[in-house]
């Protein structure tokens, strides 16, 4: 019994190790980001896609994300800046209700939408606002971290004209992506 149970333990742990090596063989480490000496930013790409455009705009460091080959697969902005009223936040995580309530009433400002939170694999809440409308045309994830407000959006189409919605695939797609970033501390 003891040498049964320690053969399902085992193929247990190889086939973790096997489904862990196929995930990684799917990512790929693009670059790693320096935001002004404060933190360094690392980025896995999902199979496919690579950054775009990518650059400091005016304090805000700003780059798209799109598949390489297939322009139907959506696409991902991304902007970094640092904001003087969250000087003193480490991140999403430390605000209280009533300053999650407060970002959240920005984003709907703008359309019908739905919040809600999600965390990275390393504990750093995101918001994420979902757009209601009869087509999802975008999914907005926010986060801070050290003062930085990240803001990535998941869009169908950059130009806007295809009227097709995100699938759920898509999405998750994008969560994935953003539960594996990486903070690290620049020395």
């Amino acid at each position: 019994m003891k040498k049964l149970i320690a053969l399902a333990l085992s193929l247990a742990l190889l086939l973790g190790c096997v489904s862990a090596l196929a995930e990684t063989e799917q990512k790929t480490l693009q670059a790693t980001i320096d935001m002004n000496g404060a933190f360094a930013l690392k980025c896995y790409l999902p199979e496919g896609y690579v950054v775009q455009n990518a650059g400091m705009t005016g304090g805000t460091y700003v780059a798209s994300i799109s598949h390489a080959t297939d322009s139907s697969k959506p696409a991902m902005m991304l902007s970094i800046a640092f904001d003087e009223l969250l000087a003193d936040i480490d991140r999403l995580n430390d605000l209280d209700d009533e300053a999650l309530a407060k970002i959240a009433a920005t984003f709907a400002e703008e359309d019908d939408i739905e919040v809600t939170y999600s965390e990275t694999h390393l504990g750093t809440k995101m918001m994420v606002v979902k757009d209601m409308t009869d087509t999802t045309d975008y999914v907005d994830f926010f986060t801070i971290y050290k003062g930085y407000e990240m803001e990535f959006v998941l869009v169908k189409d950059l130009t806007g004209e295809s009227g097709s919605s995100l699938t759920d695939e898509e999405i998750e797609m994008a969560v994935q992506f953003l539960s594996d970033l990486e903070f690290d501390e620049v020395k």
